[in-house]
């Protein structure tokens, strides 16, 4: 076990993790605006399912190597192959080539987003590791929130060429970053047979009740709410006679209450035995948010209430994915947190996909309304014995 929280090692290593996600969505941008005319739609969806399927195909194969070898070997190679996929997107290719460079990028970070995670806990004591993952949301929250306005100015200037170079130059910087830093999570060095298999994070995840727990009711919630992030277009602009720039800016003050969450977890020690139930409140207070702004009359409630839920959802992460990665033995974090990610995934593309059915067919605000109680419903079924576990969280012994 850790004795001693590397607060720097964690700041350098975090600063590196949000520019990454700064060019990341970077690429996003750019892509998207890039490919829209010529791609229509159906291309557009096309582009970020190749973005999301590899994280669930490939989660388990991705975990167990991440498990499997040290971090120091296993995360600069897949850095140079994104680094890679991203400056090829800068040349002059034929379109079908940015769906296989997308495909690629997202199927070598789907073991680097295992590795990285699984990382943290070998830098930061247990007492601290919600403080460590508030701090990598604030990076990640920041460079996200950054990109639009950086990526509009960068193609408005200087056309499609250098979003996608820095972000080929964010996954190198991160790759050197882990290099120098000298950190590492060695590979399992002894195992039996059953611990090199690669669904033993699934099955980890199924059968700990409370991990159980706080992954369905992650995962559900998602697909309950998710529909906010494809309705909230429709109810701000139809609705409420909303501006474009008005709707850019209520998603750049959910960025901000997230980034506000991952400060308010970094800077504050919480007690343990306090951490599920703060992830109890902030689930309840998401499914409040989504309720109210289901029944807004004005753009400023939305605005008002999104910062609350991105507070809410950093909230969330960081206490939620805390418990997780306390409580997961150590031979099979990478593929327990990956396993986690890849059901994250599904519930995003799930409500993705119900959520433009649903609104056309009933109206963007009776969607909303129906994806609060969901919520509602499905606190109620895994929250008392989330709240149950949260008086024992931090006497009970450590995984190994």
């Amino acid at each position: 076990m850790v004795q001693k929280t590397q607060w720097r090692k964690l700041q350098i290593l975090t600063a590196a993790s949000g520019l990454s996600f700064l060019g990341s969505a970077l690429t996003t941008f750019a892509v998207v605006l890039r490919d829209k005319d010529t791609a229509g739609a159906a291309g557009v969806s096309l582009l970020f399912l190749c973005m999301l399927i590899p994280s669930v195909i490939f989660s388990p194969w991705a975990g167990l190597l991440a498990d499997r070898y040290p971090t120091r070997l296993f995360l600069p190679p897949l850095m140079l192959v994104m680094s890679l996929c991203s400056f090829s997107l800068a040349m002059d290719l034929p379109a079908w080539w940015a769906y296989i460079a997308l495909f690629i990028s997202a199927t070598a970070n789907t073991g680097v987003g295992a590795a990285f995670i699984a990382l943290i806990p070998s830098l930061a004591t247990r007492e601290d590791m919600s403080r460590a993952t508030g701090m990598q949301t604030t990076f990640n929250a920041l460079g996200t929130m950054m990109a639009p306005a950086l990526g509009g100015i960068l193609v408005d200037r200087t056309g499609y060429f250098w979003p996608f170079i820095i972000d080929g130059i964010s996954f190198l910087v991160l790759a050197v970053t882990v290099i120098l830093l000298k950190v590492n999570r060695v590979g399992i060095t002894e195992h039996d047979e059953s611990s090199l298999k690669a669904l033993a994070g699934v099955k980890f995840v199924f059968k700990d009740p409370l991990i159980r727990a706080i992954v369905l009711l992650t995962a559900v919630l998602i697909v309950s709410l998710g529909v906010i992030q494809v309705g909230e277009v429709f109810l701000l602009i139809d609705e409420l006679k909303a501006t474009p720039l008005i709707y850019g800016i209520v998603g750049a003050i959910f960025a901000l209450g997230a980034i506000t969450g991952g400060i308010f977890t970094t800077l504050t020690k919480v007690p343990l035995k306090y951490h599920l139930r703060i992830v109890t409140v902030a689930i309840l207070m998401i499914v409040v948010v989504v309720f109210t702004i289901a029944r807004a009359n004005h753009w400023w409630v939305v605005m008002s209430f999104g910062y609350l839920g991105g507070v809410c959802m950093s909230l969330l992460n960081a206490y939620g994915i805390g418990f997780v990665q306390n409580r997961t033995e150590e031979s099979v974090r990478a593929r327990v947190m990956s396993t986690f990610n890849a059901i994250i995934t599904v519930g995003s593309v799930t409500s993705t996909a119900i959520a433009g059915i649903a609104i056309t067919a009933f109206g963007v605000r009776e969607v909303f309304q129906a994806a609060a109680v969901i919520g509602l419903i499905i606190l109620l079924i895994f929250g008392p014995a989330v709240l149950k576990a949260g008086k024992h969280y931090g006497r009970e012994e450590l995984p190994k």
